[in-house]
């Protein structure tokens, strides 16, 4: 089998799902009225696409529920979102969060793009013109959201047709269902609260014991979290969360702690109707739906100086990966995030611990919110336990770009080493919203020392992601080998190019836009710029040096231009290499 790549965007779409012909009467189908008073995306898609192009007549998804799927406007959701296809079980129709997952985007987007669905049948629809490139979009960015039901997801109301703008409600993905308690377990995190236009990154901890859960045949020795320690082993990984996150970082704290013990709390309900409210960690209704029993749940970037915790809970100062005290449990820069290694490659995790949820969100509807995640892991079994997985998260150099000057552009590069008989298995990256290209050379490179003299290989790169908050995930399928003995036969090469107005001066960063988020008075915040800093925007000295003094602005112009500079915020950036492997040594 080739390598695969699998680029998972995150979202998705709708319509017919089989060899069926369904479809509109006239090529016009689909048109919405310029006018539209629909209470949510969901019903827009409903009467624009469903309806329009004829997937809910009772010959095809209506009376005749083809392949056992009803798109009417009472039966559609509940007959779409987390239900296995009739076509391909192991795919949802609409997995809510990734459209590559998802059946019903596949057979909209081969009619649209005139791609060849292979296996999974013929484009969707038949006998209607397929939905347009902004329908699509539409789609595309309901899933994104995490496919609501009863929500309006910003933007697609106008690209299906409807005129004027419409406010958008914050995006809310649908709970993730647990799996079967004899097949795996399920950590929720409870949703913290994020206001309107707001910006934070926040810390908390939660307890657990599945010492009683998980079946024998799936615990393991685990002596490297101390000596008797006993894990469980896992394969497949799913982490469900709002599509209001930039990034969700989850690991767990391995020391033996007493969760009553004078290092933690004070424990209380995080989210539902219990929030605030006093609780037993490791309590697992005493909350009440929607609700977790955490510690509190405040501004710290990386859990770094958390104060309700041991003082080695943080990431000692890397936002991301895990410390000598904890090791990764899941994260994503996406609402979804599905990840199943190959056969023979697991994780494990004691079966008691405590979770560190690190969860950086922004808001930028008007109103207020919260987030929250879920995270499903599938037991592996002693047949499917060969070669522990293993992370890249290369962050040393994260915040290497330094300072991108006001309306200027840099490109920063670094390498790195894996050991002697790795398999690569995916390749993915990080940064923030002036990161404008991300590429990865695979080898072989020559290793640089330091970046200062690192730079971008003439060749064209292996993996391409332009899009900060939906960056590419690449997957190898089988593994990349790498067993030479020859370290630049290892060697990997990233480079990411940051754009401070270089090409659009109305994206440069700004002293009046800084984010609104406490996020700033944290140590490595890096929001907004001193005066001696600053820039003319706009006018006709745009660039030009003015220390503060708007009247060095001529023309309409404001002191208020910010050099980019590596920060946690959205507002600067990172430049963080990630993905996964194994080393087959046995």
């Amino acid at each position: 089998m080739p390598t695969l790549f699998r680029q998972s965007l995150v979202l998705g779409a709708l319509c017919a799902l089989l060899l069926t012909s369904c479809g509109g009467t006239d090529s016009g189908a689909g048109t919405a009225p310029k006018d539209c008073n629909y209470a949510s995306t969901y019903d827009a898609i409903q009467a624009t696409v469903f309806e329009a192009k004829g997937c809910t007549a009772s010959t095809c998804h209506g009376d005749a529920m083809l392949g056992g799927l009803d798109l009417r406007a009472a039966a559609s959701f509940d007959a779409l979102v987390r239900m296995p296809s009739t076509i391909d079980p192991l795919m949802d129709r609409v997995f809510p969060g990734d459209q590559g997952l998802s059946l019903l985007y596949h057979k909209l987007a081969a009619a649209t793009e005139g791609t060849d669905l292979g296996s999974l049948g013929q484009p969707m629809p038949v006998d209607a013109e397929p939905l347009s490139a902004d329908q699509l979009e539409a789609m595309r960015l309901w899933l994104r959201a995490g496919a609501p039901s009863d929500s309006i997801v910003g933007g697609t109301l106008e690209l299906l047709g409807c005129e004027g703008t419409f406010d958008p409600d914050p995006n809310k993905i649908n709970p993730l269902p647990p799996p079967a308690s004899d097949e795996g377990v399920q950590f929720y995190a409870g949703g913290w609260d994020l206001g309107a236009e707001a910006e934070d990154e926040v810390c908390f901890a939660s307890h657990y014991d599945f010492s009683d859960q998980v079946p024998v045949e799936y615990q393991v020795d685990c002596d490297q979290f101390g000596e008797g320690r006993k894990c469980f082993a896992f394969r497949r990984n799913e982490l469900a969360q709002d599509g209001q996150s930039h990034h969700s970082i989850i690991n767990v704290y391995t020391p033996e702690s007493d969760p009553k013990g004078g290092d933690w709390g004070p424990w209380e309900c995080l989210g539902g109707d219990n929030a605030g409210q006093s609780c037993e960690p490791g309590s697992t209704d005493e909350c009440g739906p929607r609700s977790q029993c955490t510690t509190p749940a405040i501004t710290r970037v990386g859990c770094v100086a958390y104060p309700h915790a041991p003082v080695d809970f943080g990431l000692g100062g890397g936002v991301g990966g895990a410390s000598g005290s904890q090791v990764p449990l899941s994260g994503a820069q996406e609402s979804t995030a599905v990840d199943l290694p190959p056969e023979g490659v697991y994780s494990v995790l004691p079966l008691r611990g405590f979770i560190s949820w690190n969860s950086h969100g922004f808001n930028l509807t008007k109103k207020d919110t919260s987030i929250e995640q879920w995270v499903n892991l599938t037991f592996a079994s002693e047949s499917e336990r060969v070669w522990p997985r293993r992370q890249i998260f290369e962050a040393g150099n994260i915040f290497a770009m330094s300072s991108v000057a006001p309306f200027a552009k840099r490109e920063v590069c670094t390498t790195w080493t894996l050991p002697q008989h790795s398999q690569l298995l995916s390749l993915s990256s990080h940064m923030h919203g002036r990161g404008e290209l991300f590429r990865i050379w695979l080898p072989p490179n020559d290793a640089c020392v330091g970046t200062s003299n690192c730079l971008p290989p003439q060749s064209e790169a292996d993996y391409v992601s332009r899009l900060y908050d939906d960056p590419l995930y690449t997957y190898y399928d089988p593994p990349n080998d790498y067993s030479s003995a020859a370290s630049e036969d290892r060697t990997f090469k990233a480079c990411a190019v940051y754009d401070n107005g270089a090409d659009n001066p109305l994206e440069v960063k700004r002293e009046s836009t800084k984010p609104n988020t406490p996020v700033c008075s944290f140590p490595l915040a890096a929001c907004g710029c001193a005066p001696a800093e600053r820039a003319c925007f706009g006018g006709d000295n745009e660039g030009e040096p003015c220390n503060g003094d708007a009247s060095v602005c001529t023309g309409g112009g404001v002191c208020d231009a910010c050099p980019l500079l590596g920060g946690v915020t959205t507002d600067d950036e990172m430049f963080i290499p990630l993905g996964s492997y194994y080393v087959d040594d046995v």
